[in-house]
């Protein structure tokens, strides 16, 4: 802001001016705001607080000439009039309060809301004056809904309990319309004119009642003020979202996407109908990217425009330090362009397309099994940065693998991710074309003893080695084929542990949890196979998947770096020992590095198990 100015002010502002706005569409909700949802009992709560002069908290706008654009709505009710001007002010924070108010206090016929339970009423709502006066009445209770036809009926929906049908009815009941309390209008007079001559009116006299009526509580409702926070026409879109977000706890969630989708619909432009169509075309063609949503794509189409500026001012001779950078965060998005969208999007959508079959040339097929779905960001952008060409040879090929593979077994994509994108963009694409590594491939470690602390599939590192045990030639236990997703799809493949967790809990020496649990003691097994292997040791089932597939038993355990020997003596030590080390080799292969294969500590861990007493020949 300009001299130091704060980007906000805080004014009190007369409750019946903000309403006048709301009818004039001088105040309008941005398109994105669900509908208006409150209750008929809030309503009730609201009004009654209003009359006490009771505060019912602040409302925050947003000048509309500012650098956020959005589609203006008008508030329900308003519809008629607003709708046929720009608005001045977006409401950002307090619509459901205005949006009852308005319909309440300004809009005639009944207020569309609901009941405690959900179900969408129609209400009038009215006060009994005479029991707003009295001190020993609750507020609330002099505040009266009916129905639409101006009568409340009892439990069955058939006795008229209270009758307003009529403007006599209502005078003779002292309950005053609630959109008349803001006025003086003929009600008032219409009321004295219905009591006029009459000697039973209750206080003596109708002029009295309203008087006193007048003082007490429609006072309270035209001199009413709301502290309105007025957000200034330069507040950037960032800040816009992170204040939504912060002060409207109640409404739609304004997420990054919500933002760019309100401020494209000012420039006509429909992103929201744009990525539906394009998420039903990557979710319905690949499950791997059902995890993909409008704002992963939004930061691929932002990683590409902010590199096209990037280039064009290196081209233009802009020095370096003023050269812009290649940038994706919340702050960067927000300033993406409907002209940048519309020159990316299509790519980007085949960007994502391959790195889903890149995704499945690694044996990742389901969106569940994905590592990383944040790495997907800087994949899809690389697909679109390196040609065809680029990536046709091995060398390419491999690289690129590597660098995934890094991200995944490094457990690099877990936090920081927006900056570790931007990196990705410039030093995997140099890296593909020159052999040059980059940063996460350079620093990538893999400690051995992970291998004990992954245990769920909540872990990037343990479903990178679940589909690495595939990759690297895992055969299929029914047939001793190498796997593919039809097969892994027909047979239910699935990762089930080696030895069974019923064995390892009942043994007479049973074995740690946590090491059972481990990644090592797992396979991928399809389901059959995992039925006939139940809970029962290693040596018990062993016989009977040598009767089905024969010979080719021990090269599919092999396959697996499984040693058949460990398994027949139901040595556990032994078995996962070997199997962490066949592990470690083949993590350090797909990352392009020794990630150590010291197994000390593996071999310390297990040190306590007590396995079967025969010996196991050393299977090196």
């Amino acid at each position: 802001m300009p001299n130091g100015q704060p980007p906000f002010t805080t004014n009190p502002i007369l409750l019946k001016n903000l309403l006048a706005q709301v009818g004039q569409g001088a105040l309008q909700l941005p398109d994105f705001q669900r509908g208006w949802v409150w209750d008929d009992d809030r309503i009730k709560g609201l009004i009654a607080s209003i009359s006490k002069g009771f505060p019912i908290g602040a409302v925050m706008t947003l000048a509309a000439n500012g650098h956020v654009a959005f589609r203006p709505r008008p508030i329900e009710g308003a519809e008629d009039v607003a709708a046929r001007r720009a608005p001045a002010d977006y409401l950002l924070d307090g619509q459901q309060r205005l949006t009852s108010l308005y319909q309440a206090l300004e809009h005639p016929g009944a207020v569309a809301t609901q009941t405690a339970q959900g179900r969408p009423v129609k209400r009038r709502y009215y006060i009994d004056m005479r029991a707003a006066l009295d001190t020993d009445v609750d507020r609330e209770d002099a505040i009266i809904s009916v129905s639409a036809d101006g009568r409340q009926y009892g439990a069955f929906g058939r006795e008229i309990v209270t009758d307003f049908s009529t403007p006599d009815l209502e005078h003779e009941q002292h309950a005053m319309p609630t959109e008349r309390l803001c006025d003086e209008g003929m009600w008032i007079i219409e009321y004295i004119r219905h009591w006029e001559g009459r000697e039973d009116h209750p206080d003596g006299s109708a002029a009295n009642l309203v008087m006193r009526f007048k003082a007490e509580i429609m006072n309270q409702f035209a001199l009413y003020q709301l502290p309105v926070i007025g957000l200034a026409a330069e507040t950037p879109p960032e800040a816009v979202c992170t204040v939504f977000e912060k002060v409207n706890m109640g409404g739609v969630t304004l997420t990054t996407f919500e933002l760019v989708t309100a401020m494209f619909a000012g420039h006509g432009f429909k992103l929201r109908e744009d990525w539906d169509e394009r998420r039903r075309r990557l979710h319905d063609q690949y499950d791997v990217l059902r995890g993909i949503g409008g704002e992963q794509f939004l930061q691929t189409v932002t990683l590409l425009a902010t590199q096209t500026a990037k280039r064009q001012a290196q081209s233009a001779g802009v020095p370096v330090e003023r050269v812009p950078g290649i940038k994706c965060k919340k702050h960067d998005v927000l300033r993406l362009q409907v002209d940048e969208y519309e020159e990316w999007a299509d790519l980007v959508q085949i960007g994502y397309e391959e790195a889903a079959k890149f995704l499945h040339r690694q044996f990742v097929f389901t969106h569940n099994n994905v590592p990383y779905g944040t790495q997907l960001v800087p994949l899809a952008a690389l697909f679109v940065e390196l040609s065809s060409g680029e990536l046709h040879s091995a060398n390419a090929r491999e690289r690129l693998e590597q660098w995934y593979w890094c991200g995944v077994l490094g457990e690099r994509y877990s936090t920081g991710t927006e900056t570790q994108y931007a990196l990705d963009l410039e030093e995997v694409a140099t890296f593909v074309r020159t052999g040059e590594p980059p940063r996460i491939v350079r620093e990538a470690s893999f400690n051995p003893e992970r291998l004990l602390s992954m245990t769920t599939r909540n872990s990037a590192a343990y479903k990178g080695v679940f589909a690495l045990q595939m990759k690297r030639g895992g055969r299929d236990w029914m047939t001793g084929a190498a796997l593919t997703q039809m097969t892994l799809e027909n047979e239910n493949v699935d990762i089930h542990h080696i030895f069974p967790i019923h064995y390892c809990e009942h043994r007479d020496d049973p074995i740690p949890y946590w090491l059972y649990q481990s990644v090592v003691n797992k396979a991928p097994i399809d389901a059959k196979t995992n039925r006939s292997i139940g809970g029962r040791a290693p040596s018990s089932y062993l016989p009977n998947l040598r009767e089905r597939v024969g010979e080719r038993l021990e090269p599919i355990l092999e396959s697996y770096g499984i040693d058949i020997r460990t398994l027949e003596g139901d040595q556990f030590a032994q078995f996962f020992v070997a199997r962490a080390r066949q592990m470690l080799e083949w993590i350090a292969g797909a990352m392009g590095k020794r990630t150590g294969t010291d197994v000390e500590a593996l071999e310390h861990a297990v040190r306590e198990v007590r396995d079967p007493p025969e010996p196991i020949a050393d299977s090196a």
